[in-house]
């Protein structure tokens, strides 16, 4: 008889658990429904405004996002300079490593942003089909991906260039000649996801057969993929939907959820009441709509219009500082009358375009700057007396000054299209990480409103701004996830407090009777830690 597996978490990256939760309500994620009705839930929820980069390394090394020295694909140095980033730079030992070191038999696959660089007692699979891609397929024991290559092939859409780093996400640039997919390419590119969930499928299940498990991980990435590529096609009311396809194919999104349900099905037919069984969906998805490719130019006139004041004529500078000045009430009102002229202006005097990114002379020169944040959040980083080379601001009064005033002018800003607010909120990073001296986090977060595509935007101190939004991801993600857990010990369907995915790695390894030591901020959560002494015969 095969041993059994002690923990078997299943995850679903970037699965949005709205849509999960409806699918099993509408009978059509069996699978789900019944764990939905048997086993104890509860919010995961992932770092602040960094989660996009951070969730997973936060989970594996069970230390926060700001001490994990990785929060995005790329960053600005503390030297103004613009680079990519790597998870060999990340922070912290992996919860599997301390289990395998401990004795513990561990099989972890595709856990985003993690790497097999040491033996383990057990097994270890990277990037066989993540929608992060750093180092290419690799396996620990190092044969092992080649073995896997040989027998279930590699997947058809996140195994392209397998072996390689030709890109970072293999999902934007596969099945994509253009700026934008057609038709073909859509309906090609969707195959090939839920074929690739069957071959990833397939994988994972030999791996688990082998049984014995002490700790078994499994994480799945295509709603990753296809929440960022095909989100159009899910919503009937973003820019780009296509009807007639969309009735084809149906939602891309669902299709993709109901195949991970007959896989997690699988999975669960595995082991039995002796285990534990996680499921995790890690966060959700929504439209991308964001203004992050009009920050930079955004920034710069502020930082213009801080130094030299209010510009314009006398009616203009007057107009400006009573427009500042003006309470919200009295904004609301006046708004939607100037909206009609400011539309008409760009209508017959076409706006340059608006530039990306600065160079690193103008982030010298300016005292605060883009800081890379992926897209959820933008980021801002103040030029720092005493931490940039070239600081321009003074730790203390001066920072607090410019900080609250850049709140005030982003939350200034409005959608020339919607004539509804761009930002929805604007906060400082220290208010919700404790910040090492010399990281390079930003040190304001932007939340967008997400309500709708940005292409123009305006306020009395940056005057119109404009920059085509015309990247060909239409989805991106939402803060919160959905853990769901049953076995020995665990109360059925238990509503249980949420839980950050700080802390998971470490209740996982508690519950396996071994605990994190060292530099780590996450802490077992006790309705997982507290194993049974005796599972159920």
């Amino acid at each position: 008889m095969t041993a059994k597996t002690k923990i078997l978490m299943f995850a679903m990256d970037a699965c949005e658990p709205d849509i999960a939760r409806r699918l099993a309500a509408s009978g059509e994620m069996p699978n789900l429904a019944r764990l939905l009705a048997e086993s104890a839930t509860a919010t995961s929820r992932n770092p602040y405004a960094m989660f996009p980069g951070t969730l997973w390394t936060s989970f594996y090394t069970a230390r926060s996002a700001a001490r994990t020295g990785f929060h995005c694909w790329e960053e600005v140095t503390l030297d103004y300079q613009r680079r990519l980033t790597s998870p060999l730079e990340v922070r912290g030992t992996p919860f599997w490593e301390t289990l395998s070191d401990a004795g513990k038999r561990v099989c972890v696959i595709d856990v985003p942003h993690s790497r097999a660089a040491t033996p383990l007692n057990g097994v270890q699979v990277c990037e066989y089909a993540v929608h992060d891609r750093h180092f290419g397929f690799h396996t620990q024991p190092p044969h092992l991906a080649k073995e896997l290559d040989a027998q279930f092939g590699l997947h058809p859409i996140l195994g392209v260039d397998a072996y390689s780093t030709k890109e970072w996400s293999p999902d934007d640039y596969v099945l994509r000649e253009g700026q934008h997919r057609t038709r073909d390419e859509n309906r090609a590119l969707l195959t090939g996801l839920l074929d690739g969930i069957d071959h990833k499928t397939r994988v994972s299940l030999h791996l688990l057969d082998q049984g014995g498990w002490d700790l078994f991980l499994t994480v799945f990435g295509e709603s990753h993929s296809v929440g960022h590529q095909m989100w159009h096609l899910h919503d009937p009311k973003h820019r780009w939907h296509d009807a007639e396809l969309a009735a084809e194919l149906g939602s891309p999104i669902e299709a993709v959820y109901k195949r991970f349900d007959r896989a997690l099905g699988e999975h669960l037919a595995r082991v039995d009441a002796g285990t534990t069984a996680f499921v995790l969906l890690s966060h959700g998805m929504g439209p991308r709509y964001e203004a992050n490719h009009l920050l930079h130019e955004i920034l710069r006139l502020l930082d213009r219009a801080e130094d030299r004041g209010v510009g314009g004529s006398s009616l203009m500078r007057t107009a400006k500082r009573a427009w500042a000045h003006a309470p919200g009430p009295v904004r609301n009102l006046v708004l939607p009358r100037m909206l009609p002229a400011l539309r008409r202006r760009v209508a017959t005097t076409p706006l340059p375009t608006a530039t990306n990114w600065a160079e690193p002379e103008e982030r010298v020169r300016q005292r605060f700057y883009v800081s890379p944040n992926n897209l959820v959040f933008g980021g801002i980083r103040i030029n720092l007396v005493g931490r940039e080379p070239n600081g321009r601001v003074h730790p203390g009064a001066e920072y607090d000054r410019v900080c609250a005033r850049l709140a005030e002018d982003l939350l200034a800003l409005v959608n020339l299209d919607t004539g509804a607010p761009v930002v929805r909120a604007v906060t400082r990073a220290e208010d919700h990480y404790d910040r090492e001296e010399n990281d390079t986090l930003p040190d304001l977060f932007i939340d967008w409103s997400h309500e709708a595509p940005v292409e123009t935007v305006w306020s009395p101190r940056t005057g119109l701004v404009y920059g085509p939004d015309n990247h060909w991801r239409t989805g991106d993600h939402r803060p919160d996830g959905l853990l769901l857990a049953s076995g020995p010990g665990i109360t059925p369907g238990a509503a249980l407090p949420d839980i950050s995915s700080t802390d998971l790695g470490a209740s996982l390894s508690a519950r396996l009777g071994v605990e994190l030591t060292g530099d780590v901020d996450g802490r077992p959560i006790p309705w997982i830690a507290t194993a049974p002494t005796e599972a159920p015969v």
